[in-house]
């Protein structure tokens, strides 16, 4: 942490994509912030704009912030850590809390209540994201690894990009899909009409792969499914079930077409939020290298779907 300084030997660039590169284990959009911030100068000169295209045989120095726990306040909220050693936490995420501050959502998140409880957190991902290397959605629950400190951030976020990290997933979804197995694939970009959204398309956007096995149906309503995403994009899992056709069961902005009739449909209307969960997440130790698995617990509120099934407690 602190200044770091770079000197670019590369064709024109925008600063926002060559500092991504270049310090590792950091967001795209934690970098932008750096950058409005006013935490980035280019030949001595402070950039406000992502976009500026930085020459080269420019110098370009960061400014990264330290991490001041004090800013942010602690929630006092029941978190389950699964695993703590001085490198790594596994924690159990219940659905209803967002993982970080946010536009809205400033004090009472999965953040805010690891501060405190968690003596060490890496500081990569900014002020507000301490410790963070990748996301659950707010009504999703299940497994997070958290970094505890850089080096171990920097590796984990490494094993992420190369795809050396597998996340297993258990969801509920509207109909009987035909096939048994497969995998959706497509590019993910923001929907222009909706900017919460997110939408597949076929040509633009960040590529996504991701694989499901039908675990059982339910009825003749809805299917159970193990989801393994083989890259990790905004709403991966909810935009491509939901363009498949078979949206996640209790999502409330991926929402299901009326794909059987609305008696069906309503035999599931007692489901308060979106029925997906992340069960377990296999990972190498940033600093023993193991090959590890960790699980969580279906939640209660999904106990219903996963009776009779390998998941059920």
């Amino acid at each position: 942490m602190g200044v770091r300084t770079f000197s670019s030997g590369l064709p024109d660039t925008r600063l926002d994509i060559f500092l991504t590169k270049n310090i590792a284990g950091s967001s795209r959009s934690f970098i932008k912030k750096l950058i409005r911030d006013g935490k980035v100068s280019v030949n001595g000169s402070i950039i406000n704009k992502p976009s500026y295209q930085v020459r080269c045989g420019s110098l370009i120095s960061a400014d990264e912030p330290y991490i001041k726990k004090g800013e942010l306040k602690p929630y006092d909220f029941h978190i389950d850590i699964l695993f703590e050693d001085e490198w790594v936490a596994l924690i159990y995420k219940p659905a209803g809390i967002s993982v970080h501050p946010s536009k809205g959502e400033y004090e009472k998140t999965l953040v805010n209540a690891l501060v405190g409880k968690i003596p060490n957190l890496s500081g990569i991902g900014g002020v507000e994201r301490p410790g963070i290397v990748h996301r659950l959605d707010k009504n999703t629950s299940g497994i997070m690894l958290i970094a505890k400190n850089d080096f171990s951030h920097n590796e984990l976020t490494r094993q992420f990009k190369e795809r050396e990290i597998k996340k297993t997933y258990i969801a509920v979804v509207y109909g009987i899909l035909s096939e048994k197995n497969g995998k959706i694939e497509g590019f993910i970009e923001r929907d222009a009409k909706n900017k919460i959204k997110m939408r597949l398309s076929k040509h633009s956007g960040k590529y996504s792969v991701t694989g499901f096995r039908t675990i059982k149906t339910i009825n003749d309503t809805a299917t159970l499914l193990e989801i393994t995403p083989l890259t990790g994009r905004t709403h991966q899992i909810r935009v491509s079930m939901s363009e498949a056709g078979h949206a996640i069961v209790g999502d409330k902005i991926y929402k299901a077409s009326n794909i059987f009739g609305g008696s069906k449909l309503e035999r599931l209307n007692f489901v308060k939020r979106q029925m997906l969960h992340a069960y377990s997440i296999t990972f190498y130790h940033p600093q023993t290298k193991e090959q590890l698995t960790f699980t969580a617990n279906v939640p209660e509120d999904m106990l219903w779907a996963v009776q009779d099934t390998e998941f059920a407690l």
